[in-house]
């Protein structure tokens, strides 16, 4: 499901990572492992959690859409808002109309909100974590960056610092911009979708781990009752 790609692409990447990291210590048998690894993908990649050394690829760095794994880099500038002070996971969100209207939408990944209520940084979190709710990301969203728009070119010019080269990001969803009702970002096409590299993918797949960790006690968490709402 499209909903759980940001989730298991964290915990697929730091998983084969991790095994992977094991064969290094074993020289040639682990060259002839990795490069005896097969996917049908049209696009992969496998490093090392720590150093970042390439231990597998296979067309790295042609641009493809990448759906809910734009979630990771949502994630990242939560974690980075949190880390600076400028929000706090108790801190409540007051849902708008478009984040409404987005969690309402149950062909989507969702965790319904209700318009105009109010939830905690953490709860929307973790919907965007676990589940992949489209409508709280919007919300945490709109409270760090006021809109959309403003939240984008965080994405990118964090992308260009952390030195990826094949990306765009219009929107914080993952969503194709047409499925955003009417609401997609200024300055972006109803066609338009986000797009990475698998090369770009782990570089910041390596960073939201490294620079917090703490995102993998969330990962690991299968699923999570949400308070009721209307």
């Amino acid at each position: 499901m499209k909903g759980m790609f940001c989730k298991r692409f964290i915990a697929i990447v730091t998983v084969l990572t991790l095994f992977f990291s094991m064969f290094v210590t074993f020289g040639r048998a682990a060259a002839e492992t990795v490069s005896a690894i097969d996917v049908e993908a049209g696009s992969a990649i496998l490093i090392e959690a720590n150093s970042g050394k390439i231990l597998y690829k296979k067309n790295a760095d042609e641009s493809l859409a990448i759906a809910s794994m734009t979630k990771m880099m949502s994630e990242y500038l939560v974690h980075e808002a949190v880390d600076k002070g400028k929000l706090k996971w108790d801190q409540k969100v007051k849902i708008s109309e478009y984040a409404h209207k987005i969690s309402q939408d149950r062909s989507l990944s969702n965790v319904p909100l209700e318009n105009g209520g109010s939830y905690t940084v953490k709860e929307l979190y973790e919907a965007m974590a676990i589940y992949s709710a489209n409508g709280a990301t919007i919300a945490l969203v709109e409270e760090i960056a006021s809109k959309e728009v403003n939240f984008v070119k965080m994405m990118n010019d964090k992308s260009k610092e952390f030195g990826m080269k094949d990306y765009k990001f219009v929107n914080s969803t993952g969503l194709t911009n047409n499925d955003l009702k009417g609401y997609h970002p200024e300055g972006t096409t109803l066609d338009e979708k986000n797009k990475m590299s698998a090369r770009d993918c782990a570089i910041l797949a390596q960073r939201l781990i490294q620079d917090f960790p703490k995102i993998l006690d969330t990962a690991k968490i299968p699923k999570k009752t949400f308070q009721e709402i209307i």
